[in-house]
């Protein structure tokens, strides 16, 4: 069986996209057994990681899976994934059968605030961790207050300054501790079960 994630970030550059493979790549090896370690496909924007995602699970063979992870990009109502892409981006999901589909709830950013410690050593002093909002179910805070919430926490810091996304994200991903995250969403246990249990 071969797993391959189809993940969305990384933008349209070649270089951002390998940080974002690269990222996710450090998570999931933090789970999964060392000789069943997830393949990752960095797509870019979200629709481009569906319609990889959707292709993959229709020209997929034998036991091969495909996964597909996004940004949920709001609160999730439903319990299911795909009900709430469906709802929420008109995504039309083929038959999935063994084939899955995880949510960042309500985006990757939300995962850092998790795991305040490994922000702050990354970030290496200065650090406004009393800053970031106090809510301790990550899944709750606002996509739109996640980043800005970082920027300013990051804003002061000696080396890397304010947080950016492209430069910092992906660089994060490979520091946090999952088990941190999945304390703090449900999402990201389902998703931490799943990789172990490959």
């Amino acid at each position: 069986m071969s797993v391959r994630v189809y993940v969305e970030g990384g933008g349209n550059n070649k270089d951002t996209l390998k940080r974002c493979n690269e990222g996710f790549a450090s998570y999931c090896q933090k789970l999964a057994p060392a000789s069943r370690h997830p393949g990752i496909v960095a797509c870019g924007g979200r629709q481009r990681a569906f319609d990889r995602f959707k292709t993959a699970v229709e020209s997929s063979q034998g036991s091969d899976v495909c996964v597909l992870l996004v940004d949920a990009e709001a609160n999730v109502t439903s319990a299911n994934p795909v009900r709430h892409l469906h709802d929420r981006d008109g995504w039309d999901f083929p038959a999935l059968g063994r084939h899955r589909v995880f949510l960042m709830v309500q985006a990757m950013e939300a995962w850092f605030l998790a795991d305040r410690e490994s922000l702050a050593a990354f970030y290496d002093g200065g650090f406004l961790v009393n800053s970031l909002p106090a809510n301790q179910n990550i899944e709750a805070i606002c996509k739109e207050d996640l980043e800005p919430s970082l920027k300013h926490a990051s804003a002061p810091t000696r080396t890397k300054g304010e947080y950016h996304k492209v430069k910092h994200g992906f660089a994060l991903l490979a520091v946090i501790d999952p088990a941190k995250v999945e304390q703090a969403s449900p999402h990201a246990k389902l998703l931490n079960d799943f990789l172990r249990g490959l």
